[in-house]
C-alpha cells in the first residue's frame, strides 16, 4: 500500500515531490513567497540563477505571450534536463529554516512539507483561516495552476500537536544528516525526506487535528475553487495542494508585530492625546499596552483602552470579542481611523514594518507623522479568531522567517 493510499481518509499525505536535483544548487534557487517579493527583487532572484524558481513562481514573457504558458514549457524543460527531478515514491519533506529576526533573535523553525486536503472554509472546518482574501490574487494563482499542473508554492499551516508528537518526531528526524543544507534568504536552510512509513508518519501526526492556515490564504482559497475544474488527468491530484505544516508546539515559530508608519508632516504629541484620551489611557506598568505611539519629539505613550470608552463611531471594529480585543484592531479601527484621521482630515497613508528600529527611525528622522508600535498577535489569538470563523485586520501577522519557495514542488499528475 502506498502512502497515499494510507493515508487516503487524512488530512495530510506524503507525495512524490519534485525537486532541484543537486542538493548545494538550492542556495542560488529558492526564492520568498512571490506575494512579498517586489520587481526588482523578482529580477535579483532570476539574475542570481537561470533555474531559480522565480521564472516558476512570478513567470514573465515577451510582449504578446502568456507567462503562464511559458511558465508550463519552462517546467517541462527543467524536467527534461535533469534540473528538476520527482521522488518515485510518497515523501514527506521536513525543513528547519535558521535565521536572525528582524527583533534580533535568532530561532530554528521546523515544519514538514505535505500534501493537504483542499477542504472548504465553514464552521467546524478542518482548515481554518484568519484573513480575508481578493480576487486578483487568486485569479493569477488559478492560471498559472492551470497552466503548470502543479503546486509550485506552499501554504504555511500550523496544527495544534497538543501532545507534541509531531514536533518530536521532527527533532529526532532532523538530528540526521540532512539532505541539503545550504545558507540561503538570510538564514540556513537545511531539507530532510522522510520515506515510506516514516512520511506517512509524519502525515498522520499532522492530521491529527484541525489546521490553521498561517500564510497562503489566497493559494489555499485557489486550491480548493480548482478542485473541479483542473482537466481530468489532474483531476485526482487537485483535490489536494502543497503544504508547509508546523507544530504549534515548536520553539522556533514567531509572529512578529507589524507596526504602523503613518505618512505626513509631524503630529504634535499633545493634539494627538487629547482626541486619543476619548478612547485610551495611558497603559499601567506591566500591562500590555494595545499600543504605543512615537513622536516625532521623540516622547513615546503606551496606551490601553479605556473601560469606559464609547466606540458607538468605530462601525469597521468586528464585535466578535476574538477580534475586538486584538490590538491591531484597536490601533487601525479606533486609533488610526478615530483619531488620526480625525486631525488629518482623511484617511491615513500607511507603511508597514515588522523592524521596530525602523519604525522608529521614519518618525525620527521626520520623515512619518508618527508610528505606532504595536504588540505581535499571539498564536492564541491567531486560533481564537481563527476558531470563531472570524477574521483580523490586513497585516494582523507576520509569521518570520517566510516559508522559502523551491525546497519542493507538486505535480497532480500521479497524484491522488
Amino acid at each position: 500500500m502506498t502512502g497515499v493510499m494510507a493515508a487516503a481518509g487524512l488530512l495530510f499525505a506524503p507525495f512524490r515531490g519534485l525537486r532541484y536535483s543537486e542538493p548545494a544548487t538550492l542556495a542560488l534557487r529558492l526564492a520568498p513567497p512571490y506575494d512579498v517579493i517586489n520587481q526588482d527583487e523578482r529580477r535579483q532572484f532570476a539574475r542570481q540563477d537561470p533555474a531559480n524558481i522565480v521564472h516558476l513562481d512570478l513567470p514573465v514573457a515577451p510582449p504578446g505571450e502568456d507567462p503562464y504558458h511559458a511558465a508550463a514549457d519552462l517546467l517541462g524543460i527543467w524536467q527534461r534536463r535533469g534540473v528538476l527531478v520527482r521522488d518515485t515514491e510518497p515523501c514527506a519533506y521536513v525543513l528547519r529554516t535558521t535565521a536572525r529576526l528582524a527583533d534580533g533573535i535568532e530561532r530554528s523553525r521546523t515544519g514538514v512539507f505535505l500534501a493537504v486536503g483542499t477542504v472548504p472554509f465553514g464552521p467546524g472546518g478542518r482548515v481554518r483561516p484568519h484573513e480575508h482574501t481578493h480576487a486578483g490574487p487568486k485569479e493569477d494563482r488559478r492560471r498559472l495552476t492551470l497552466a503548470t499542473g502543479a503546486n509550485l508554492s506552499p501554504i504555511f499551516l500550523l496544527v495544534p500537536d497538543s501532545q507534541g508528537q509531531l514536533a518530536a518526531r521532527l527533532a529526532e528526524i532532523t538530528a540526521e544528516k540532512p539532505w541539503a543544507s545550504v545558507e540561503a534568504l538570510g538564514g540556513r536552510q537545511e531539507v530532510w525526506i522522510a520515506k515510506g512509513s516514516q512520511g506517512l508518519r509524519l502525515a498522520m501526526l499532522a492530521s491529527d487535528a484541525q489546521a490553521y492556515i498561517a500564510d497562503g490564504h489566497h493559494r489555499y482559497e485557489t486550491a480548493v475553487m480548482l478542485k473541479e475544474e483542473v482537466p481530468g488527468p489532474w483531476r485526482a491530484g487537485a483535490q489536494r495542494t502543497l503544504a508547509h505544516v508546523v507544530s504549534f508546539q515548536d520553539p522556533g515559530l514567531a509572529i512578529l508585530p507589524t507596526h504602523r508608519i503613518v505618512e505626513g508632516k509631524a503630529l504634535e504629541r499633545s493634539m494627538v492625546l487629547r482626541v486619543a484620551n476619548t478612547y485610551f489611557s495611558r497603559a499601567l506598568p506591566g500591562q500590555r499596552p494595545a499600543f504605543t505611539v512615537v513622536f516625532a519629539d521623540g516622547s513615546e505613550a503606551a496606551m490601553s483602552l479605556r473601560p469606559d470608552a464609547d466606540l458607538s463611531k468605530a462601525t469597521e471594529l468586528a464585535e466578535h470579542p476574538a477580534v475586538r480585543a486584538l490590538p491591531v484592531a484597536l490601533t487601525d479601527q479606533v486609533f488610526l481611523k478615530l483619531v488620526v484621521e480625525h486631525l488629518i482630515g482623511r484617511p491615513p497613508s500607511l507603511k508597514y514594518t515588522p523592524d521596530e528600529a525602523a519604525a522608529r527611525a521614519a518618525v525620527a528622522e521626520r520623515r512619518a507623522a508618527l508610528t505606532v508600535l504595536v504588540p505581535p498577535t499571539t498564536l492564541e489569538e491567531v486560533r481564537a479568531v481563527s476558531d470563531a470563523g472570524e477574521f483580523m485586520p490586513p497585516k494582523s501577522t507576520f509569521f518570520a522567517p517566510k516559508v522559502p519557495t523551491g525546497v519542493v514542488m507538486r505535480l497532480f499528475e500521479g497524484e491522488g
